[in-house]
């Protein structure tokens, strides 16, 4: 299985030490240019360790970058580079996933891939955790600590409802 990975849930991830869950899920996580600028490239120069290990990720082969052909995309959005980078890409790989966080860019891409015949579903931060946590990667403690951590960092901006949601929904099963 391939993902396309915008910003937000490689952050995300990184950021509460989440990033192997991809590698659990996925057989091939892949970047683009502008992902690898604005999560990489920025965090660096800021000196932020999640930036570390995602660069020492894609060192080593977990996360690649790939770099989409120069296509419009079938319905234009007004998105973020990044995000329109990746839908891109996830339509010319027809991944099986694209990871993204924006409200906008999911609607985007959704309405992007059903114009463009392909069946690459949308997935984001919390839907991996749930996810691993449904096939069993994750114990159901460890999945509520890290919609937890997630929920705790003010330099993620994941909805706090949402995260209480989901934790009420991994405490139920």
């Amino acid at each position: 299985m391939i993902a396309v990975a915008d910003t937000g849930p490689l952050l995300a991830l990184a950021k509460v030490n989440a990033l192997d869950l991809l590698a659990h899920l996925f057989q091939q996580a892949v970047i683009t240019p502008a992902v690898f600028t604005e999560a990489i490239t920025a965090g660096l120069a800021q000196n932020a360790p999640d930036a570390y290990i995602l660069e020492a990720a894609v060192k080593n082969g977990r996360l690649q970058m790939r770099v989409p052909k120069p296509l419009a995309l079938p319905r234009p959005a007004f998105i973020h580079r990044g995000e329109e980078e990746s839908i891109r890409l996830a339509i010319e790989l027809a991944a099986d996933c694209l990871l993204v966080d924006d409200l906008d860019a999911r609607r985007a891409a959704i309405d992007n891939f059903a114009a463009a015949g392909v069946s690459t579903s949308v997935k984001g931060t919390l839907g991996v955790i749930v996810t691993t946590y449904q096939q069993k990667y994750l114990a159901r403690e460890q999945a509520v600590d890290l919609v937890n951590a997630l929920k705790a960092r003010p330099d993620i901006w994941i909805s706090r409802k949402l995260c209480d949601q989901v934790i009420r929904t991994i405490q139920k099963y």
